[in-house]
């Protein structure tokens, strides 16, 4: 932690999204207006109030529990003695645990930017990748094979943007256009000549709800079918990893659509499918996951173990335990589970075709 921020919540839960179920399992109480939860610290001598509000928000409040009082110098970035310092690094660590346990993780700050995130990823299975090394804020979805962008979603400030006296942060999103149709786009509310980008080949679109889901996904779909080209692009590995469920809960650790790490099959890459089996006493195939980042650094086993990288995975299916079976599994060819194997062609077939569950 560098520093702290008047509000550190935003700062701290700003990538979060609100989640009942374990807000409550963490200890939360809800009420009309969201959730409370009161958390002592430091020895007791101070208190955290946290407050959830309904929209998602998080506010709170640290208070020196002998006087009853708030402890304003957590808030003053003059207020820097070694004492200060180390009740707003407890608060901060506090709040970071909070949003571990009690929240799901979210690619953007903005919505609507997450909702299209969710569309790309349902209608093409395309993931993503952070272009740009000092700067993990900026996103770039790629045509898989050919790994030309097609989309590209940056944080930045909206006078950049729309001109102005506004600095606030706005996420937007460059895509490419047709030629001819360029001049037409930018006189849209809500599109602007691209921000770092080819002007005459590429529009920056405001993702704060300016223009409706359905209007913006047209434009990404135009500018995905115009970096594609003719190119013929080549299917996605697709592969089964084991995990023994005796060892961890497996269940809770793969929540419908978070995003976690797991050592990484040798040649996994960003867009491959990675179907979970759970071992005995399960025996089957019970998640769908797709790879979003890979070749990071695996914090589990040692450097001269054979897993020396991880993957990031994104949960996208759930399937019952008695559907895909081991037995089901061995009608297409795969004999045994004692570690990564690729899916069968057949397999995949069927696969495929089976609906979410709940």
């Amino acid at each position: 932690m560098d520093a702290i921020p008047a509000d550190l919540e935003t700062l701290v839960f700003e990538k979060s999204r609100i989640n009942e179920a374990r807000l409550e399992k963490f200890g939360f109480l809800k009420s009309a207006d969201g959730f409370h939860i009161s958390i002592p610290f430091h020895d007791d001598e101070f208190r955290a109030e946290i407050e959830v509000h309904k929209d998602g928000s998080v506010h709170g409040t640290v208070i020196e529990t002998e006087m009853e009082e708030e402890y304003l110098p957590l808030r003053v970035a003059s207020q820097t003695s070694a004492f200060v310092s180390t009740i707003r690094q407890e608060y901060y660590d506090l709040l970071c645990t909070i949003r571990e346990e009690a929240f799901d993780d979210q690619l953007f700050v903005s919505a609507q930017a997450n909702r299209l995130a969710d569309m790309i990823l349902t209608q093409w299975n395309d993931t993503f990748d952070h272009p740009f090394e000092k700067s993990k804020e900026s996103v770039v979805f790629r045509v898989p094979g050919s790994q030309r962008w097609y989309g590209l979603v940056m944080r930045v400030e909206r006078n950049r943007i729309c001109g102005g006296d506004d600095t606030g942060l706005v996420e937007v999103m460059n895509l490419k256009a047709e030629d001819a149709e360029q001049e037409k786009l930018i006189c849209e509310t809500g599109i602007y000549p691209a921000w770092h980008m080819n002007k005459k080949k590429w529009i920056s679109v405001l993702l704060d709800d300016t223009l409706k889901d359905e209007r913006i996904f047209s434009l990404i779909r135009t500018s995905r079918k115009l970096v594609s080209g003719n190119a013929v692009q080549k299917a996605s590995n697709e592969w089964i990893v084991p995990a023994n469920p005796n060892y961890f809960n497996l269940y809770s650790y793969l929540r419908m659509n978070s995003v976690r790490d797991w050592s990484q099959p040798v040649n996994a890459k960003p867009g491959d499918i990675v179907y979970i089996y759970s071992s005995a006493p399960d025996s089957a195939i019970v998640f769908k996951t797709i790879v979003v980042e890979s070749d990071l650094p695996n914090p589990y086993y040692p450097a001269s173990s054979k897993r020396k990288k991880s993957m990031r995975l994104k949960v996208v299916k759930r399937y019952p335990k008695e559907l895909l079976t081991m037995k089901v599994l061995r009608t297409f060819g795969v004999r045994s589970m004692q570690g990564s194997k690729r899916v069968p062609l057949e397999l995949k077939k069927v696969i495929d075709s089976l609906a979410d569950i709940d």
